[in-house]
């Protein structure tokens, strides 16, 4: 689908979707869990639309990232897509479709959902739910970053991003870290 820009850009448009960012947050939660992968992250990029999701699965950190969409849900849903039809490809013993990818991310985002996206975002991180116990907050972050803290041989920049999201989830639970 392509659509005009103001100005008169051509913008292609390949994901035409109402769902939010916190619906295919949502979506995304439960693919992992079916797919048995505990350990996955959202990125929104730090300046415009884009999104990428990073997993861990087996040994291997996979990266999926869109930024062609016009908007941050749209391009997250494509990241949906691609991990969705990944997971299928998979079951039906296609491999090697993503190898070699390089992560670069934050916890940073903007507009008039942010605090909401924010937080969606940051249990996403985290690997927890948005309605989860400050104890099971807690628990899952102790133990996420037992293995991400650089002096147990983790890399700094996950576990500087599981802090991050801890302490934002806290402080919006209005609990104390």
């Amino acid at each position: 689908m392509t659509r005009k820009r103001a100005g008169g850009a051509a913008v292609v448009n390949i994901i035409d979707t109402d769902k939010t960012v916190s619906d295919t947050l949502a979506d995304l939660r439960r693919l992992f869990n079916d797919w048995v992968i505990e350990d996955w992250e959202p990125f929104p990029d730090d300046s415009g639309p884009g999104y990428t999701v990073r997993f861990l699965r087996g040994k291997t950190w996979t990266e999926i990232g869109s930024r062609l969409q016009p908007t941050r849900a749209q391009n997250l849903r494509v990241c949906y897509v691609v991990v969705h039809n990944m997971k299928i490809w998979g079951e039906r013993g296609i491999t090697g479709v993503a190898q070699g990818v390089q992560f670069v991310g934050g916890l940073v985002t903007t507009g008039k959902d942010s605090d909401k996206e924010s937080y969606e975002t940051a249990c996403a991180v985290l690997g927890v739910e948005p309605d989860a116990s400050v104890e099971e907050v807690k628990r899952v972050y102790q133990t996420k970053a037992m293995f991400a803290h650089p002096d147990k041989g983790g890399d700094e920049e996950r576990f500087k991003r599981l802090q991050k999201a801890y302490e934002h989830i806290v402080k919006v639970k209005g609990a104390k870290p």
